[in-house]
């Protein structure tokens, strides 16, 4: 697999109405499949992905603990492998000026990936915590941080870092695809609750009242 400059990409036997895209930087890989190489395809793994996670992570049964770690795996592979991996990919160009899309992209993604570092960082202290206070003391919602203002930040931080590699690559597709990255994290999370709901009862209730927004914050879904 090599790197080919934009300006030499070109294809004859392209259609009529996509000759005239600018096309992005791409990874080009002669002998791979054509699927392989395909905006849509690889969209569509990251979905199947994240609805095996939906099926495990928010059914009722219980599962042994190696499923969850598995499944948890999985979606990291397959729902964060395609989405990295699409900017990268023949498709039209955003047509921002570089620098500007390098930088724009840069501040959305880091901005994406401290949220997820934090969220990470903030659950991990949370269990830590909960292990050392007593029932009186332990609270069975995490409501400070970035969980006051969205009650899943981490998606939030998911969607982002998506979005950011995306325009700093130019990359049209994979930022029109970004209202489905949301849709899927925000169907995931309204499942994800009903759980929630289940375990902690009216604590969670008063947290979703407390904070209105599920993923971004504003008053939406």
């Amino acid at each position: 697999m090599r790197m080919t400059d934009a300006s030499n990409f070109s294809s004859v036997d392209e259609p009529k109405h996509r000759r005239n895209w600018p096309p992005v930087g791409i990874l080009q890989a002669p002998m791979v499949p054509p699927p392989l190489m395909d905006v849509f395809f690889w969209s569509l793994v990251a979905t199947a992905t994240l609805f095996v996670e939906v099926a495990v992570f928010t059914s009722r049964q219980e599962f042994a603990r190696r499923t969850y770690a598995l499944s948890g795996i999985a979606a990291i592979v397959g729902f964060g492998g395609p989405r990295a991996l699409i900017p990268f990919l023949p498709q039209p160009s955003l047509g921002l000026p570089p620098l500007l899309a390098r930088g724009l992209g840069g501040v959305v993604f880091i901005a994406g990936s401290g949220i997820i570092a934090w969220t990470l960082f903030r659950l991990r202290k949370g269990s830590n915590q909960r292990a050392d206070e007593t029932d009186e003391q332990r609270r069975p919602v995490i409501d400070d941080g970035l969980y006051g203002l969205v009650r899943h930040p981490m998606y939030l931080g998911d969607v982002l870092w998506a979005l950011g590699l995306a325009i700093a690559l130019n990359a049209a597709y994979a930022v029109a695809l970004t209202p489905l990255w949301w849709a899927l994290r925000a169907s995931l999370a309204l499942l994800e609750e009903e759980r929630l709901i289940d375990k902690h009862g009216d604590a969670y209730r008063a947290y979703r009242d407390r904070v209105p927004n599920r993923i971004l914050p504003v008053n939406t879904l």
